[in-house]
């Protein structure tokens, strides 16, 4: 019986131990902000007479994470991304257009986060909000854990040709890392 209550005794303190190291190891986490943003040039060309272009558009732009240089510092030892706003702001249009249909899609290969815009009016400082509605911020934080570079596409389509406008994507995140 004596040893029983021995063999209880140093399995409670083995556990109290193991548990304390891993609350010390967080204690000593690093926490920063990672914050991009891209800016996209959208033009629709003119018909000029000829087969309609049907409002259609495409960019793409690539942003890396290692810009940040706390994230750089971290990249071997980062152990949670949490996705704080994802959005897209129009920054200059030189006449209000309705986006018919269109895709914004974060990639990086393995992971993807898409929303869809239809029939959404836009205008100079009309901001599009990518909300988390179906998980998109939890792929855009495993996107961030990719630790490589990934891309941001605008897919879609207006309601009138002959349209130049530019819209700002912005993504803020807050990351966890260990620095050990």
């Amino acid at each position: 019986m004596r040893n029983l209550a021995n063999l209880f005794l140093g399995l409670l303190f083995v556990s109290v131990v193991i548990s304390g190291c891993k609350e010390a190891e967080e204690v000593f986490y690093v926490n920063f902000p990672a914050d991009y943003q891209t800016e996209f040039d959208i033009t629709v060309d003119a018909t000029g007479g000829k087969v309609s272009t049907n409002g259609v558009f495409n960019v793409t732009e690539t942003i890396d994470p290692t810009t940040n240089n706390d994230y750089q510092t971290y990249i071997d030892n980062i152990k949670e991304v949490d996705i704080l706003e994802v959005s897209g702001e129009v920054l200059t249009i030189d006449k209000d257009v309705m986006l018919k249909s269109t895709i914004l899609n974060i990639s990086n290969g393995d992971f993807e986060a898409t929303w869809q815009f239809t029939d959404e009016p836009i205008t100079e400082g009309t901001i599009l909000v990518l909300d988390n509605n179906n998980g998109q911020w939890d792929a855009v934080g495993n996107i961030m854990l990719g630790k490589k570079a990934f891309t941001v596409t605008i897919d879609g389509e207006t309601d009138q040709d002959d349209v130049t406008f530019t819209v700002l994507f912005s993504l803020k995140s807050y990351v966890t890392a260990s620095p050990l």
